[in-house]
């Protein structure tokens, strides 16, 4: 973890961002920022962290940055062992971190299929348990991010089967650890938005147009973060469509 001119204090709410270093997840770690976090934002990809944490700190926002793969248990037992041990606890944590693998469904190997599921949901359970045991005796926020497409009743595309079925699976992780979290005042919650003007989306989708930027979702998870605007929420998956 970089902390070189971290500037975050013990009263200062420590929020975690995966998948933080571009699209929804540095939106994320800006707003949350701009609220008073020190934000952590952490990803696989160094230069993308390194270029979101020097915009943060350029505009006076207390930022460090992890490299961090969230599939991999020891990895993210270290990384939450650090942020205790630097900070002392963590407030929020955003479970945004995925990857997008498209093909026929017949034609998927199960290792792209395991390797979807560990990142995209894996991951957040890694992330969620240790930051639950951070959290357990002040409480905190965890909002998981999902998609459109992982709610029921939305239309569906062919080749998405392994993505879908993760984002599904997000959905149901929210309402289990709302259940788990509340005798401990850990709340959380997930947003489910459609198409996001992202790198994700260019590539995987480069024909749709949407005017969802990721400011636009970063806004509302920091409100789900935010225990002064949402404090009576948990177990809610907030759906963000540019459609309606």
């Amino acid at each position: 973890m970089n902390t070189a001119s971290a500037t975050s204090s013990r009263q200062q709410p420590i929020a975690l961002i995966t998948g933080g270093g571009r699209g929804i997840g540095a939106a994320t770690a800006e707003a949350l920022a701009r609220k008073g976090a020190h934000v952590i934002v952490a990803s696989r990809t160094e230069a993308e962290l390194i270029a979101t944490v020097t915009r943060l700190r350029a505009a006076g926002l207390g930022a460090s940055w992890q490299v961090l793969d969230v599939a991999d248990d020891a990895a993210v037992d270290a990384a939450f062992d650090r942020i205790a041990a630097e900070f002392g606890r963590l407030d929020m944590l955003v479970n945004n971190a995925a990857i997008i693998a498209s093909g026929a469904f017949t034609e998927m190997t199960m290792a792209d299929w395991d390797r979807l599921m560990a990142v995209n949901l894996r991951g957040a359970v890694l992330c969620a348990r240790q930051a639950f045991r951070l959290m357990q005796e002040r409480g905190g926020s965890i909002v998981n991010v999902s998609s459109l497409g992982g709610v029921p009743g939305t239309e569906k595309f062919p080749g998405y089967a392994a993505y879908t079925v993760s984002k599904f699976a997000l959905t149901g992780l929210t309402e289990a650890l709302a259940a788990e979290g509340k005798a401990c005042n850990i709340r959380v919650n997930g947003v489910a938005p459609g198409a996001v003007d992202t790198d994700m989306l260019r590539k995987a989708a480069p024909h749709l147009r949407t005017r969802t930027t990721p400011a636009d979702v970063a806004k509302v998870i920091a409100f789900l973060c935010d225990p002064a605007e949402s404090g009576c929420m948990t177990g809610a998956m907030l759906t963000i469509n540019s459609n309606l």
